[in-house]
């Protein structure tokens, strides 16, 4: 199956959570808003003044202005000025009535209790004005939008410490083999350390979705039936390992056994053929070859759309060099951007178990299945690896 047929397949069958829960913001980074943000509080919420120096009129520049008192960040007496006076105003202090203009420290000549304004001062300069930023009643966030680190800081600025977000979809991670066995664990010459486990829970986390790790499955049918009845509170299982087609396919027979229906059982893309994928009941399993480089393929590609639609970073360039590949499905394209091109890593070059491989890339280009060749300064469309 296409990739993009698969998606539509998937989406028809599975539907993100409606409902919501109310987090501190500190928990909240990547999360979606269940509402509209309204801003409570005026940015800022009074005028003052946007650097060190001397609060001035600007139309009595010519002559030398008399400095009358200080103002410090935290005053809540508002001073005020008369004819040809000026007050020795901090970053942050409130603007003192009749001033309109803030003249920088370093610009000035001060002369005893006198200083005189530079020759290039502008009105208004380092005035910053009551609600110029924000104004009560404004929509500061929009529901559907992903909180990142800037709005996180914003709700703090308007004092909202809880903030209403859509539940997370429950995933549970599995690994599958005989042959695996944990980083924390040491591992003889004939095992292989669990890293497809850690690496799907770091995409995940890339785009804010929480995860469980679940363990790993011995190639048993009777241990892969049991783990999956386990996972009856799981939205979404993710599955390392038991998708290519050999003998012993435990992962089929039990799933079927189970009452799972098979969505797909391979992509057409390099890698991550075998990938499978299965449903029952609006929830989802996800069959993912044991090579690390295609589980982290299918993942990306498959799993974390589902979950967030905007998950990727996407970049145009143009494309360093011919590069071959065969039709009839797509081919991912790992490399990196240099002087504005993108430069294939290793040639394109690579085994769908190499993590190295992708290590070394910053990006990843997918062709097109009726492609052969992508030619040298070709416009491609790029994925910023997470």
């Amino acid at each position: 199956m296409l990739l993009n047929d698969a998606l539509d397949a998937l989406k028809s069958k599975f539907k993100l959570k409606i409902d919501s829960e109310i987090l501190p913001i500190s928990m909240a980074l990547g999360r979606t808003l269940a509402n509209d943000v309204v801003a409570v509080k005026n940015l800022p919420c009074f005028d003052n003044s946007a650097l060190d120096g001397f609060a001035v009129k600007f139309d009595e520049k010519d002559k030398p202005y008399k400095i009358i008192a200080s103002a410090f960040a935290g005053d809540k007496e508002q001073l005020a000025i008369g004819k040809n006076e000026c007050v020795k105003i901090m970053t942050g202090a409130k603007m003192p009535k009749g001033a309109d203009t803030v003249m920088r420290f370093e610009d000035c000549v001060v002369e005893g209790e006198f200083v005189k304004a530079p020759a290039k001062l502008k009105k208004g300069e380092a005035y910053r004005f009551k609600g110029e930023e924000t104004k009560v009643g404004e929509i500061l966030l929009k529901s559907g939008e992903i909180l990142n680190t800037r709005s996180v800081m914003m709700l703090a600025a308007q004092g909202i410490s809880f903030i209403d977000v859509k539940k997370q979809s429950s995933v549970g991670i599995y690994s599958s083999g005989n042959e695996i066995i944990e980083p924390w664990q040491r591992a003889s010459e004939d095992e292989i350390y669990n890293a497809n486990a850690l690496g799907i829970t770091a995409l995940l986390s890339s785009i804010g979705q929480k995860s469980s790790y679940l363990g790993i499955i011995k190639d048993e049918l009777s241990a892969v039936k049991q783990a999956f009845l386990n996972t009856t509170n799981y939205d979404i299982i993710v599955c390392s390992g038991g998708a290519s087609a050999g003998e012993a396919d435990f992962m089929k027979i039990a799933l079927s056994e189970l009452g799972y229906n098979e969505i797909f059982s391979h992509l057409d893309i390099r890698p991550g053929r075998p990938c499978k994928a299965y449903e029952k009941d609006g929830k989802l399993v996800f069959v993912l070859p044991g090579n690390p480089m295609a589980a982290y393929v299918c993942m990306m590609m498959l799993v974390l759309p589902l979950l967030r639609e905007d998950c990727f970073v996407m970049q145009n360039t143009t494309n360093a060099q011919n590069l071959k590949v065969k039709s009839g499905r797509i081919n991912a394209i790992f490399g990196n951007i240099e002087n504005d091109k993108f430069i294939a890593t290793n040639g394109g070059k690579y085994g769908s178990g190499m993590i190295d491989h992708i290590l070394k890339s910053t990006f990843m280009f997918l062709t097109s299945p009726d492609q052969s060749e992508i030619l040298q300064n070709s416009e491609i469309s790029l994925i910023k690896l997470p």
